[in-house]
């Protein structure tokens, strides 16, 4: 047997281990939602949202809807249109303005005093895509005071 008529058959089961081995595109998978940062002057919060897309394929974003609440108090209720795509494997970030409510401007302006060294938050709620429909998602973590930057938060 020869070098060449042996290698043949070695090669074709390499290609089929790798072609069996090989990643599945993943699809439908709920997107991975965090706050990145937040901020709140004259009663209005301004809150950066980023969405990554954990599937393979695009994801086309027809409307989002969140409640964000620290110690339990609601910080942020948000349900609008948001019509975009984010690409496969990819990030967006996402700018959402609301109104600020009493208790909430009471947590961050005792955080920024000093008075807590965080505060625990909770974001949940659900992506409405064309083609997979409504995709839920939650996150949780503590929100702390970005040094040198007054009213900033993340």
């Amino acid at each position: 047997m020869n070098l060449k008529n042996s290698l043949t058959p070695l090669l074709l089961l390499c290609l089929i281990l790798c072609v069996a081995c090989g990643s599945n595109i993943v699809r439908g998978q709920a997107p991975f939602v965090r706050m990145s940062e937040l901020n709140h002057a004259d009663g209005k919060i301004n809150l950066q949202l980023n969405i990554r897309n954990l599937n393979g394929e695009p994801m086309e974003v027809k409307a989002i809807e969140f409640r964000l609440t620290v110690n339990d108090a609601g910080l942020v209720d948000y349900q609008g249109e948001a019509d975009t795509t984010i690409a496969a494997n990819g990030i967006e970030t996402r700018q959402i303005d609301a109104a600020e409510p009493a208790a909430a401007k009471r947590l961050l302006d005792q955080l920024e005093d000093g008075q807590y060294k965080s505060l625990p938050y909770s974001l949940e709620g659900k992506i409405v895509t064309q083609k997979d429909g409504s995709l839920s998602f939650s996150n949780e973590g503590h929100i702390y005071t970005v040094p040198g930057k007054p009213g900033y938060f993340r």
